[in-house]
C-alpha cells in the first residue's frame, strides 16, 4: 500500500518500507526500511483530517524512531496495518532490570499511608526548625518479613503488617522494590522528639501498570477520573487486560491520547479515543475531549506521543474504565514547561 512518498508492505513477519520520492527518502532516513515485527515496541496511528494528513508513529525497540504519513484516502489501511502489527508483534517484555534498582510506584497525589516509623532515623531526616514537615522520596524493599521504608539511605520505619501483606503481590511484580513520595513530619515542642513518615501509594491493585511506556514519553499527570465511553465495543481488547492483572478485576494501564473525528448526525466532533499498544479501549466523551484539545491539539500536530493512566475494573462480560488526567488549566508549572519545551523541540 501506499503513503505519502513511500510504498509500504508486510510479508510474513517483515515490514518493508521503500521512499517513492525525496519526502519517503526524509522521513526514511534515506533510504529502504526493513525490520522484524518484533523489533517493533510500539505503533501508533494518527487518524487524518480535513485539513492535515494522517501518519503512523514506528518506534522500534532499539531506539530508532519512524513517521510514516498518509492521506485520508489511506486512513482504513493503516488502521488495519496498525492492527495487523499489534497482534503480531506480541506484549511487550521489558528488559531485565538489576535487583536492586528501584521503580517509581503510582500514588494517590496525597500522603496516604502511614509507616512504623524509626524516631532515630526520623530524627536524622528531620530539619532545623522545631517543628515542621518536607517531602522526600522513600524506597520500599518487599522483605520476608515484610515491607522496608527507606529514606536518604535510612531505614526510616516498615509498612503495618496489614499493608505490607496487601502490597506484596505489586511489589514482586517490580522485583521486590519500588520509590514513592514521603512525607516526614517531626516535633521538638513535646517532652520527647515525636515524628511520623507516610507515603503517597495508589491502592495495591493500581500501584503498578499492566503495560510499559518509554520511560522519557509524555504522561499527562494523574487527576480526576474521566469516564471512558464505548468501551463495551472494545471488550475483545479489554477483557484480556483486566483478566492479566496481578490482583482480580482491577488494573492499571497506560493508554495514548489521540485527536479522532467523529460524525454525527448533523455534524462532526472530535473526541479523544484512548489505545493501547495501538488498540482502542475506549473514548472520553465530547465534553472532556474539547476540554483536552488545547493541549492535544498542539503536541499531536508536533508528533509528540501522549499518554494517561487508565484504572480498568470488570470481568470477561464488562469492563468499565476512567481515565485519570489532570485538565490542562490545573496542570503544574513544570509540566507545562516540559511541553512548551517539547513543542519548540
Amino acid at each position: 500500500m501506499d503513503g505519502i512518498g513511500i510504498s509500504v508492505g508486510l510479508d510474513g513477519g517483515l515490514l518493508s518500507v521503500t521512499p517513492t520520492n525525496a519526502v519517503g527518502r526524509l522521513a526514511l532516513g534515506g533510504g529502504p526500511l526493513s525490520v522484524a515485527v518484533r523489533d517493533i515496541a510500539t505503533v501508533t496511528v494518527h487518524d487524518a483530517g480535513p485539513l492535515r494528513n494522517g501518519r503512523m508513529d514506528l518506534r522500534l525497540r532499539d531506539g530508532r524512531h519512524y513517521q510514516l504519513a498518509f492521506t485520508r484516502a489511506h486512513q482504513a489501511e493503516f488502521t488495519r496495518l496498525q492492527d495487523i502489527l499489534a497482534a503480531q508483534r506480541g506484549p511487550h517484555v521489558p528488559r531485565p532490570r538489576p535487583a536492586d534498582e528501584a521503580v517509581p510506584l503510582r500514588g494517590r497525589g496525597f500522603f496516604n499511608q502511614e509507616v512504623l516509623e524509626d524516631p532515630d532515623a526520623v530524627r536524622v531526616l528531620s530539619g532545623g526548625p522545631s517543628t515542621g514537615e518536607r517531602a522526600t522520596t522513600a524506597e520500599l524493599r518487599l522483605r520476608d518479613d515484610g515491607v522496608q521504608v527507606l529514606i536518604e539511605g535510612h531505614a526510616a520505619g516498615v509498612l503495618p503488617p496489614e499493608a505490607a501483606e496487601a502490597y506484596r503481590v505489586p511489589l514482586a511484580r517490580v522485583r521486590g522494590a519500588g520509590t514513592c513520595r514521603a512525607r516526614v513530619w517531626w516535633t521538638r515542642d513535646q517532652p520527647e522528639f515525636a515524628g511520623t513518615v507516610a507515603l503517597d501509594l495508589a491502592e495495591p491493585e493500581y500501584l503498578v501498570p499492566l503495560n510499559e511506556i518509554d520511560p522519557a514519553a509524555l504522561r499527562i499527570p494523574p487527576g480526576r477520573p474521566f469516564q471512558l465511553t464505548h468501551q463495551d465495543e472494545h471488550l475483545a481488547v479489554l477483557a484480556p487486560l483486566v483478566d492479566s492483572a496481578y490482583l482480580p478485576g482491577k488494573a492499571l494501564v497506560v493508554g495514548s491520547l489521540h485527536l479522532v473525528e467523529r460524525a454525527g448526525p448533523r455534524s462532526t466532533s472530535v473526541v479523544v479515543a484512548v489505545r493501547v499498544a495501538g488498540r482502542d479501549i475506549g473514548e472520553l466523551g465530547r465534553q472532556t475531549s474539547s476540554r483536552l484539545r488545547p493541549l492535544l491539539g498542539p503536541l499531536d500536530e508536533a508528533g509528540v506521543p501522549t499518554y494517561a493512566d487508565v484504572h480498568l475494573q470488570g470481568n470477561a462480560l464488562a469492563v468499565a474504565g476512567r481515565v485519570l488526567i489532570t485538565p490542562p488549566e490545573e496542570l503544574p508549572p513544570e509540566f507545562v514547561q516540559r511541553v512548551q519545551a517539547l513543542l519548540r523541540a
